[in-house]
């Protein structure tokens, strides 16, 4: 008998060893001590009922109303423009007598010139009546071609004893600002008007 012929029957019954060791071991390593553990009995929980919530909310107290100031009485009107018809200059004078506060303004009266038409009177500014403060405001201003105001600057502005002063010079603006003119015509176009000046005086009723 050969060598080779040898080793194959040899090699036969070896590989069926190997084949049965390899079952044993794998049915080994599967099988495992498994315990039955009986599930736990339910537990059964009654209705559970949560009791009765009060909630009592706590407000602020109410803000009391302030009191209401005291209703000042109705301003009277600004008067119609007083106009002056003379040989010299056309003089607008309005007035507001509580407090006074006149406003002029100086006009050549021509045929096509610009003319005033609405004027508003200022307000007089709570520092200076507070404090007792009388004066005056020169301003100047372009009066446009839709009879508008616009670049109002103020000239001169002092108290009526001559002193310099700014309070009423944001009063001053604020109504020229408001002023309507009837722009100047031109060979029937509106041409604008610069360095339109105004007075506007802060005088106390007395």
């Amino acid at each position: 008998m050969s060598t080779a012929t040898a080793m194959r029957f040899t090699a036969i019954p070896m590989g069926l060893i190997c084949t049965a060791a390899l079952l044993l071991l794998m049915a080994t390593l599967i099988q495992t001590n498994y315990t039955y553990i009986e599930p736990a009995k339910p537990v059964n929980i009654g209705n559970v009922v949560m009791p009765e919530l009060k909630v009592e909310v706590v407000y602020d107290s109410a803000p009391t109303r302030p009191e209401e100031p005291p209703v000042p009485p109705a301003s009277p009107a600004i008067e119609d423009p007083v106009q002056v018809d003379t040989q010299g200059p056309n003089i607008t004078v309005f007035r507001d007598p509580s407090p006074a506060n006149d406003s002029l303004s100086i006009n050549f009266a021509q045929p096509g010139d610009y003319l005033p038409i609405v004027k508003v009177a200022p307000q007089y500014p709570r520092t200076a009546l507070s404090r007792s403060i009388e004066g005056e405001v020169v301003v100047s201003f372009t009066v446009t071609a839709t009879g508008a105001t616009r670049d109002v600057v103020v000239l001169s502005a002092q108290t009526l004893d001559g002193s310099p002063t700014s309070v009423f010079n944001r009063a001053a603006i604020r109504a020229a600002e408001g002023f309507k003119y009837k722009p100047r015509i031109e060979n029937g176009v509106a041409q604008e008007v610069h360095g339109v000046q105004n007075r506007f005086l802060f005088e106390l009723a007395r």
